[in-house]
């Protein structure tokens, strides 16, 4: 009975009760550059978009005036299930690798590779769509890790 009492004083689960930290800050300042860097690229996308269509003044064929940035960018969340894998957010690894490559799949093996694709509508579609999503997104993690959360952002998102 004294072997039981000496082990119900602890949690079941190992002590995974305890609070769990935010990143260390080397981790935060790396996290707030990645995100101000993410933001200003899907902000690049964003304002290239809106130049070709007010150049050509149609929406047709948009994906070649974003086609690097887009490509970039979206790859460059890769790095986020790096970020999941070594612990400095806690999402799971599994989820933000399926959902970051299923973008990454639709970017590079889809669009970039079959050039029909290119110039149909429903690529400006999830273009725009992510290009929304990702600015407030990204914004939102920035300015969470800053403790400055503004309303508007927060309210977006």
């Amino acid at each position: 009975m004294v072997g039981s009492e000496a082990s119900s004083s602890k949690p079941a689960d190992g002590g995974s009760q305890r609070k769990r930290r935010g990143p260390g800050a080397l981790a935060t300042a790396y996290l707030v550059i990645y995100n101000v860097v993410m933001t200003a690229g899907w902000l690049v996308i964003a304002v290239g978009l809106v130049r070709a269509y007010l150049s050509k003044g149609s929406y047709h064929n948009l994906y070649y005036a974003i086609e690097r940035p887009l490509k970039f960018f979206q790859t460059g969340a890769l790095l986020e299930i790096v970020h999941c894998a070594l612990g400095i957010v806690p999402s799971s690894v599994v989820l933000t690798a399926f959902q970051v490559m299923s973008r990454v799949f639709l970017t590079w093996a889809v669009t970039h590779s079959v050039r029909e694709v290119q110039n149909e509508d429903s690529v400006l579609l999830f273009v725009v769509a992510w290009t929304i999503t990702e600015i407030i997104r990204y914004s939102f993690y920035t300015f969470s890790l800053l403790n400055h959360l503004p309303y508007i952002i927060k309210w977006a998102r």
